[in-house]
């Protein structure tokens, strides 16, 4: 069994420029949710404060990843995520990217809203081949 990657990348989900899904990991600088992954890593998904504060989680299953097979992307593992000294379920998690075969992923993010509404989304991520 491989050791877990040194490699972290933290991916933010939340709003910029009023309704846009951003990862504002870097509030200041935030970027499209696409990946441009090109080594073995941790992928690290967090909810942003504005949608913890709005009572936002991702669902019991956070994530999916068309046409990989189990190649690349290991299964998701939920992590602590401790938001105003309460520990939040189902705001982090992670997943390991082998980076074993080429391609353009995507990949479906599932939360849900505070009433309870699912919202999908479904960023790509490239590693090499381009669109």
């Amino acid at each position: 069994m491989a050791s877990p990657p040194d490699k972290i990348v933290y991916i933010t989900v939340g709003f910029s420029d009023g309704l846009n899904f951003m990862n504002v990991y870097d509030p200041a600088k935030p970027t499209r949710l696409k990946l441009d992954l090109t080594e073995r890593c941790i992928i690290e998904f967090t909810l942003s404060d504005q949608f913890l504060e709005a009572g936002w989680h991702f669902q019991s299953v956070p994530i999916t990843f068309q046409n990989d097979w189990g190649f690349n992307f290991s299964s998701f593992y939920w992590q602590d995520n401790e938001y105003q000294g309460e520990i939040l379920p189902y705001s982090k998690f992670r997943v390991i990217y082998e980076n074993e075969r080429m391609g353009v992923f995507i990949y479906s993010l599932f939360m849900r809203d505070r009433l309870g509404q699912p919202i999908d989304l479904d960023p790509k991520i490239e590693n090499g081949v381009g669109d």
